[in-house]
């Protein structure tokens, strides 16, 4: 889904690692929001519009949350 939105093609050194660990996280942070949004347990309705809106505000505090949780194991 992200493909390409950092241009990573042939990059290297210290940016592009960071840009990549980045653009994982993130991807991860949409599959995460993604099933939460498509959980049988959310509210039917108007649970998309609330869902997404609420997933749009915290999905960079998660990729956050992701990116310092991996990089604390390494």
């Amino acid at each position: 889904m992200l493909e390409g939105y950092f241009d990573l093609d042939g990059a290297t050194g210290v940016d592009a690692a960071e840009n990549h660990k980045r653009l994982l996280a993130v991807q991860a942070a949409l599959e995460i929001s993604k099933a939460s949004v498509s959980a049988s347990t959310a509210n039917s309705g108007i649970r998309s519009q609330m869902d997404l809106r609420n997933v749009s505000q915290e999905v960079a505090a998660l990729a956050d949350a992701i990116q310092d949780a991996l990089e604390s194991e390494a």
